[in-house]
């Protein structure tokens, strides 16, 4: 539960950056109408959480593996460590703080998806197949956001966990794409600035969470079990210098 509430935080207040990439997407499919469609916007919506959550089973199938391996644990610390930092260079971005380190490789994946000739293809029809489509290909765009939550759903280590963690996320993000339309002209340059600094925040909190939760897991894996066995042979001996067999008792078994 713990894992499916941190997927939609992160997708929940990390989505307005994705207004910056995906959010222009959304724009432009809205403007090829004179109003926006919202059969087709829910399409595209539901497109790109379907990607997302067949790139969980995905990651899950590549986590269940990695467990039968053995010392899933270190590779548990690792993913969550850089789902952590991944998290929080996105936080650092989404504030102002630091460039985008994948808006060049973002941009040519959007020209190598062909997501421009979609666009265009989407707005002659009537159908919200289309725009299905498109969300299904956007789901696959660079973005920092998406691999910390792949790192967590890889981390879980169970096909079911991990799809349903990609499923949060890709649900957290819905409610800014679904009203990027207005939140673009809707917010003041100003105003924008600050609820993306604190937005941005958040975001970095949530992977400094995810970072201290991992290592705290490692600790009481690695920490819990041997204090436990430690504490118990000292209770042993405890009781068994408390306890001493009287000399006659001995004596009477001989």
């Amino acid at each position: 539960m713990e894992l499916l509430f941190i997927a939609f935080s992160v997708g929940f207040f990390g989505s307005m950056h994705c207004i910056g990439m995906c959010g222009g997407l959304v724009s432009a499919l809205s403007m090829t109408r004179p109003k926006v469609w919202w059969s087709g916007l829910s399409a595209y919506q539901f497109g790109r959480v379907t990607t997302y959550t067949m790139l969980g089973v995905i990651s899950g199938l590549i986590g269940f593996s990695l467990k039968q391996l053995g010392s899933f644990d270190q590779i548990q610390l690792f993913l969550t460590l850089f789902a952590g930092l991944i998290m929080i260079t996105f936080g650092l971005n989404l504030a102002g703080w630091m460039p985008d380190p994948f808006a060049r490789l973002g941009a040519r994946a959007i020209g190598g998806l062909g997501l421009a000739n979609r666009i265009r293809s989407a707005a002659s029809k009537s159908t919200p197949v289309s725009w299905f489509a498109i969300g299904l290909a956007n789901g696959l765009l660079p973005c920092g956001l998406v691999y910390a939550a792949l790192g967590l759903s890889v981390a879980s280590g169970g096909v079911a966990e991990a799809g349903s963690a990609m499923l949060a996320f890709g649900l957290g993000t819905i409610p800014a794409m679904m009203a990027a339309p207005a939140l673009v002209n809707l917010l003041a340059a100003n105003r924008r600035s600050l609820v993306l600094k604190l937005l941005g925040i958040l975001v970095i909190l949530l992977g400094l969470f995810t970072m201290v939760r991992g290592t705290s897991l490692m600790h009481m894996l690695h920490g819990g079990g041997a204090g436990h066995d430690a504490s118990t042979h000292e209770m042993s001996s405890s009781s068994a210098h408390q306890n001493p067999m009287p000399h006659h008792e001995i004596n009477h078994m001989k």
